[in-house]
């Protein structure tokens, strides 16, 4: 019996990672950045926005300086306004 609960239970957990969220449409995310860093356990590239840590392309890490407002839209990443205002 045990047996057959951990089967379903790995087979609803696999078929959750495969079927999509039922939560609507991705998220935005637009803030400033506290941070950024280079993440060589897992190499890659990470910026902080309102105290969130989030993986970035690496030619937008390249680019981006805290203090700039960035935005994230459909998997793109892009600098609204530079720090300073420059």
């Amino acid at each position: 019996m045990s047996k057959l609960f951990l089967m379903v239970m790995v087979g609803t957990l696999a078929l959750a990672q495969i079927v999509p969220s039922c939560g609507g449409e991705e998220q935005t995310i637009v803030g400033w950045v506290a941070r950024k860093f280079a993440s060589g356990f897992r190499n890659a590239y990470i910026v902080q926005i309102n105290n969130v840590e989030y993986e970035v392309p690496q030619d937008f890490y390249d680019v981006v300086r805290v203090g700039d407002l960035v935005k994230q839209e459909h998997g793109i990443w892009t600098i609204v306004k530079r720090a300073g205002g420059s």
